[in-house]
């Protein structure tokens, strides 16, 4: 496969990930096709009783943002920037994907591929099903991936590099034992919304789905505010009640009520919305059900903290001017295909390794 066959291929994917989602007109699809969407359809309806995080809302979401990827216009100019991902030279590319959100190893996939190299993947057992049906889904549409890609759960060898996605715990076990080797190897990560006061009801709307979409599990999902000094929480309290159904899901509502109950017996002030606490800390990392904040008392400030802690920034929800690379609110679960994860770009680094030498 060239390079252009390569993106003919995913986005047609996409195709069909719009077909499944709702999105997309099920004509003209052949009958292979036809099937790959009903098993898609069946697996979002179905994958909750795999992973109750994975609720049928959340699974459709998150393969809208990637079959928005998808577009053929959109991966031609993203891979225009990379002259070497048609060159030969092709390796063996480990994927260790991580399970925290549906599909959250998809763009590693992608990258992976798109530059003509081989998939060896360690699918996580949180997300079983979905990148399997991505697989099936290019060998159907181009038979030459079947040569290409592997999922496995058997230890992993023949590899000529790797990308390991966890959490610090587990990234220093892949050091370990994968350190040897050309690697991209992905830590904990998290993200900051900066609001001025003056947020429209739709931007403070953004900002909660940037905390809780996802039940706020992703690197990208916002787990400390920013806020000006007397900073008034009511209109985002009422913003983010467009949520208060997690409530009712078991998993989401013990960690509140495990975090509520430490910081009662802490005599730690915060703010209850019934669902999720806000606390004041100074912590990036706040517990699920949890969010941080912190007052700041000019733009200035705002810049050198983000600036201080840029390394362990995923990303910023803000529509203020800032100069620190920043998304508008509502926006941060939907990455770009340029969105590298940790700000490493994977094709670069997949495009480096066609110059080296077969036998590492």
């Amino acid at each position: 496969m060239n390079l252009n066959e390569r993106i003919a291929a995913f986005s047609r994917m996409g195709v069909l990930i719009q077909c499944a989602t709702g999105d997309g007109i099920s004509e003209n699809l052949s009958n292979p096709e036809k099937e790959l969407v009903l098993k898609l359809k069946y697996i979002i309806e179905d994958h909750v009783n795999t992973n109750p995080w994975f609720d049928a809302f959340q699974v459709r979401y998150a393969l809208r943002a990637i079959s928005d990827m998808l577009r053929e216009d959109a991966l031609q100019e993203w891979v225009s920037h990379y002259p070497e991902a048609d060159l030969p030279g092709q390796k063996t590319i480990a994927l260790i994907m991580a399970g925290n959100l549906p599909a959250v190893g998809f763009h590693d996939f992608l990258s992976v591929l798109i530059t003509g190299h081989a998939a060896l993947i360690r699918n996580s057992s949180d997300d079983p099903r979905l990148i399997p049906w991505m697989a099936s889904c290019l060998k159907t549409i181009h038979p030459d991936f079947s040569s290409i890609i592997q999922i496995t759960n058997e230890p992993m060898h023949g590899f000529d590099a790797i990308i390991a996605t966890g959490s610090n715990n587990s990234a220093r076990y892949f050091e370990y034992y994968f350190g040897k080797y050309p690697h991209i190897i992905r830590r904990n990560m998290n993200s900051v919304a900066v609001l001025s006061g003056h947020e429209t009801p739709e931007e403070l709307e953004g900002i909660s789905d940037d905390i809780l979409l996802y039940y706020g599990r992703g690197c990208r999902s916002v787990s400390q505010l920013l806020v000006p000094r007397n900073y008034d929480f009511k209109p985002l309290i009422q913003a983010i009640q467009k949520y208060a159904h997690y409530a009712i899901h078991h998993k989401f509502f013990n960690n509140y009520e495990y975090n509520k109950a430490v910081m009662l017996v802490n005599k730690v002030p915060h703010i209850d919305t019934g669902f999720l606490l806000l606390t004041e800390n100074a912590s990036l990392n706040s517990p699920l059900a949890v969010i941080h904040y912190l007052y700041y008392d000019n733009p200035k400030e705002v810049e050198n903290y983000l600036n201080y802690n840029a390394q362990s920034i995923q990303c910023v929800s803000t529509s203020l001017p800032l100069d620190f690379p920043h998304v508008r609110p509502g926006t941060t679960q939907i990455p770009a295909l340029n969105d590298y994860a940790d700000r490493v770009d994977t094709i670069a680094f997949l495009c480096e390794l066609k110059k080296i030498p077969k036998s590492i």
